[in-house]
C-alpha cells in the first residue's frame, strides 16, 4: 500500500475546504436550475467517480459533500440559491 501527505496523526494532515456558490436569477425556476447544475457538477458521479474533477494543487481531494442548502429567497425581485459544499483534502507528498 503506498500513502501519500504527512504521517498518520497530524493534525495538518487533511482539511475541510468550505465552498459557498450563490445562484442568483430573474425567475425561481432559474435559480433552482442553476442550483441543480451546481449540484450535478460537484456531486454527480459516472462509472463509479466523480463525473467532474477537482484539482487542488499540492493536494488530493478526499471527499466532497453538500454541507447546507438555505433554499430559495427573493430579494427585491431577484431570486437566489445559496448552497455550502465541503471538500475534504489532503496534502500531497513531494
Amino acid at each position: 500500500m503506498t500513502t501519500s501527505g504527512p504521517p498518520y496523526g497530524d493534525g495538518d494532515a487533511d482539511a475541510r475546504v468550505l465552498v459557498q456558490v450563490t445562484s442568483v436569477a430573474l425567475t425561481a425556476e432559474q435559480a433552482e436550475w442553476m442550483a441543480d447544475k451546481v449540484r450535478t457538477a460537484l456531486l454527480g458521479r459516472s462509472r463509479g467517480s466523480y463525473a467532474n474533477a477537482i484539482t487542488v494543487a499540492g493536494c488530493a481531494v478526499m471527499g466532497r459533500e453538500l454541507d447546507k442548502e438555505e433554499g430559495l429567497t427573493v430579494s427585491s425581485g431577484v431570486y437566489s440559491c445559496v448552497q455550502r459544499y465541503v471538500f475534504t483534502v489532503t496534502t500531497l507528498g513531494s
